[in-house]
Parts: structure tokens; sequence; C-alpha cells
């Protein structure tokens, strides 16, 4: 991969962030939660989707073929932490999936619910940021699926976050590629022009096609903040098109759908219908996409690890328990996710 692309990718987030005692931008500070969560690039958003893109009827017949994850016992826990009542937190990852390789996730995000049903908020967590897990020491959040399953990694960020989490999600990325076969492709933006897994990208506005997807978003030499920031554009470039072309219409876009995602076993289809129906009644709602506050990122690149700024942190956990993650992002502007023009 040429250096630019690699500088580029992890001063990305660096500048987006800034220092933080930065004003904050001349921008409208409301934002829709629909277009959070779009952004977030999340697999429960595709189900949801579909859900409502294709009627009850159609969608639960769909649902029933989405893959359950049992066994997850953390999510039944008697030791998770207190949750206001009415509210919900749904961990997401993706499947781990670099070809040829067998690497820790790279995505990591927690989608949050306000109890008061107005507004809501995703957090990204960088995949390489050391935590202290439980029977296990100190190691990077993303090594926990590999150690001990969802169950490992909910209950480790449980235990740092003091936040409840009530489900998880999983996309995979080789059915993704299916996915943006099955629309045709998807236009994203590439400032520089770099080379990943044999596939040349170039600069100014690219194709994505289903063949250099995993290309596109697993390129080993970008930071893991950068590498998150390209899966969340990728997905936003995915579910615009979905979107705005009505594509759930079409079988072959949402049989594809279908085979990327799994849940756990607990999201059942009358609860994925419920939040679906939650998700529409937010769309004037306010909601905000977050970085959870890192040192030793983005700057260094590549694998290294990259630690909590506890301060920061403990003020982001108590917001998401009190709901108050839009009012978080407007004290600390530079944490709010970079997006990339679709």
């Amino acid at each position: 991969m040429s250096d630019t692309s690699t500088d580029f990718y992890t001063r990305q987030a660096a500048e987006a962030r800034g220092p933080e005692s930065q004003d904050p931008p001349k921008r409208k500070q409301k934002k829709r939660l629909k277009k959070i969560l779009i952004a977030s690039g999340v697999s429960i958003v595709l189900v949801v989707a579909a859900v409502v893109g294709g009627g009850y009827m159609y969608a639960n017949s769909m649902l029933n073929r989405i893959h359950r994850i049992p066994g997850i016992v953390a999510l039944t826990a008697a030791h998770q932490p207190f949750e206001a009542p009415g509210s919900m937190n749904v961990l997401l990852t993706d499947s781990q999936v670099i070809p040829g390789e067998d690497t820790q996730t790279g995505l990591i995000e927690l989608m949050h619910l306000n109890a008061t049903g107005q507004g809501g908020a995703v957090i990204s967590f960088p995949a390489n940021t050391e935590v202290r897990v439980p029977g296990h020491g100190r190691t990077e959040l993303g090594n926990t699926l590999a150690l001990g399953g969802p169950s490992l990694m909910i209950e480790t960020l449980e235990r740092l976050t003091d936040v409840r989490i009530n489900h998880y999600s999983v996309i995979d990325f080789s059915g993704l590629a299916q996915v943006i076969g099955a629309i045709g492709g998807v236009s994203v933006t590439v400032p520089y022009a770099f080379t990943s897994f044999g596939f040349h990208f170039r600069r100014g506005v690219d194709r994505i096609t289903a063949a250099n997807a995993l290309a596109y978003v697993r390129q080993i030499a970008v930071s893991e903040v950068g590498r998150m920031e390209l899966q969340e554009n990728l997905f936003r470039a995915v579910l615009h098109k979905i979107a705005n072309h009505h594509l759930f219409l079409h079988m072959s876009v949402v049989d594809a759908v279908v085979k990327a995602v799994s849940v756990d076993s607990n999201l059942s289809n009358s609860r994925l219908v419920s939040l679906a129906k939650r998700l529409a009644d937010l769309q004037s709602s306010d909601g905000v996409s977050i970085d959870v506050p890192t040192t030793g990122s983005p700057g260094r690149g590549g694998m290294n690890p990259v630690f909590l700024r506890n301060r920061l942190s403990h003020q982001l956990w108590r917001a998401i328990n009190h709901d108050a993650v839009a009012q978080f992002a407007q004290r600390y502007p530079f944490l709010v996710t970079p997006s990339d023009p679709i």
C-alpha cells in the first residue's frame, strides 16, 4: 500500500478530532438519528431497513432466515449493570474476515437508544484499544472474540463502561461483498491512490464492487481508527443506495442482506420488528456518532495498541447511562466521528 494512503487515513482521524481546545465548527448541531445510524454502518440497521422497507409479513419471512447466535450467556448474566427502563444498547462487530488472514475484528460499535424514545447514539471502539479482560489480564479489545467469543467481549465492555448491553449483532464482510454485488456496486470518495490486496484504488470517486470491497475496508497498513472509519464510510454508501433506489423491493438484495447478518438468539422476529418501528419513530430526533477517546492513535498508525483517556472515557460512559451522549458531543466535538462524502 502506498505511503500517501497510509498517511492520509491516519492523519484523517487526527485532523478530524483536532486539539481539545479547538472551537466547535460552525455547522448545524442537529442531526437525524436515522442518518447517524446509517453512517455507523452497523448490521442491525440492515435488518431494520429490511423490516421497514418490505412490510411486516414480507419481512417476517425473511427474518426467519437470519442466523441466530445461541449461548451468549453474558446477555442474561446476573452481574450485568443496571439499565434505565426503556433504553437499549446493541453491540455490533464484524466477522473478523481479512482475505487469507486470521485477525481480530476491526469493527466494534455500541448502538444506544435513549429511554425517552427521543434520540440515541453510536459509539465506536478501536479494536486495538488495550483494556483489562476478565481472566486474561490486559489485552486489545478486539482479541476478546477469539479468547472467549461474544460473551467475553460483552462482559469486558460492561465491566469497563458500567453500561448494560442488551443485544449483539455481527456482519460478515464476505456477505457484505455479496450485498454490494447485488446492488450493482457503490461509489466512494478516495482522496489518494493506493493499492490493497492487489486492487488499485484511484484518487477521486472510485467504484467499490463485490470483488474489491474487502480489499478496500481491510487495508493492513492503515491504523485501526482509520480502518474503522473506512468500514463506516462503505456501509453508509451501501445503505444510502439501498434506501434511495428502493432496492429492498429486489429479492436478490434482501437475500444477500439476510445472509450477511447474524443476531443473538434473544432478538426474535417480533423484537426486531419492534426495534424497527422504534427507529422509524426517531427519524426526526437528534442522534450522534462518537469515537471513544483514546491516546496513541491514529498518529502511530498500524496495529499499535491505543489507550483510553480515562477522564473523558468515564464522562462518556456516564453520558450513555444518562441518555446524554448528544450533550457530551457538543462539549467535545473533536470526538464526533468524521464522515466522508458519498
